[in-house]
């Protein structure tokens, strides 16, 4: 098979919570991209012959989803940790019975898979961990061309990007009450991640979703809306000033876990659908 092809088919490593050596790529590689312009999709992406990672750029929206997990349905969390760094924990959103999860923090998550190394994804399954050990290339062009897809840049993990909901040294004085999106008729639940900053007097501007589920069901501008409109920080000490500081947070409209939401196209165009290959069992 040609190094280069599109496709990488490769060993994977599907192990319980025992240490075993993860199955290796040539570093040398960067991610496999491709475009599709009837669909705005932008995406990067490396495959395992079970288990795949993609970073998409679609109609603007910056995601990441990780494939080949046992199935799941609603919000679920991933332990994950990448070049042995402290393991971490993250929100991701699986659609009904789905083996594929997107992560609800995508744009921390792409910047740091996109330095490549052994990724280790955690995930929980009738009440065991499984273990999913993997190695990537790093992907400065790949991923950076879906980053200026969406019109960002790819830079250090170090970045604004949030990695979870953040609401250090401040408190609610009144949690935004968005109105459920009108264009979401389709839909009975959905979720929305937005960043925003501070005023002085403790109301919200400038906030962005950085993720939606569904994608494109107008949950996220609902959410931005109803943070400039109804959201108002105060600070958990007397006095401090508050202008200027970030805060990350995450609105949920219904019953996100009971109901589920449809997940969008993951594949790289004209290719067969392979990043939910169906249930995976663990080699005897």
């Amino acid at each position: 098979m040609n190094r280069k092809s599109l496709w990488r088919t490769v060993g994977m490593a599907c192990l319980t919570l025992a240490a075993v050596p993860a199955l290796a790529q040539d570093s040398g590689d960067d991610w496999d991209f491709g475009q599709d312009a009837s669909r705005d999709l932008s995406i990067a992406a490396v495959t395992f012959q079970n288990f795949g990672v993609a970073v998409r750029c679609v109609n603007d929206r910056l995601s990441v989803v990780v494939s080949g997990l046992p199935e799941g349905s609603g919000r679920r969390t991933l332990g994950w940790t990448i070049n042995g760094q402290t393991d971490e924990t993250s929100q991701w959103v699986s659609g009904r019975n789905s083996t594929s999860a997107f992560a609800v923090w995508p744009r921390s998550i792409a910047t740091q898979l996109s330095h490549g190394g052994r990724l280790e994804v955690v995930v929980e399954e009738n009440g065991r961990a499984r273990r999913h050990v993997v190695d990537i290339p790093a992907s400065s062009q790949s991923v950076g061309r879906v980053f200026q897809a969406c019109g960002q840049n790819l830079t250090s993990p170090t970045d604004v990007a949030p990695s979870g909901e953040n609401l250090t040294g401040l408190r609610w004085d009144r949690y935004p009450t968005p109105s459920f999106p009108n264009r979401s008729e389709n839909y009975e639940a959905g979720l929305a991640a937005v960043l925003c900053t501070v005023q002085p007097n403790g109301s919200l501007r400038n906030c962005r979703a950085e993720s939606e589920f569904p994608e494109n069901g107008g949950f996220g501008r609902a959410a931005v809306l109803g943070a400039h409109r109804s959201g108002r920080i105060s600070p958990t000490t007397r006095g401090e000033a508050i202008g200027g500081r970030t805060i990350s947070f995450v609105t949920t409209y219904g019953q996100l876990d009971g109901v589920y939401v449809a997940s969008p196209p993951s594949r790289l165009p004209g290719r067969e659908e392979i990043y939910n290959p169906g249930r995976l069992t663990t080699p005897q």
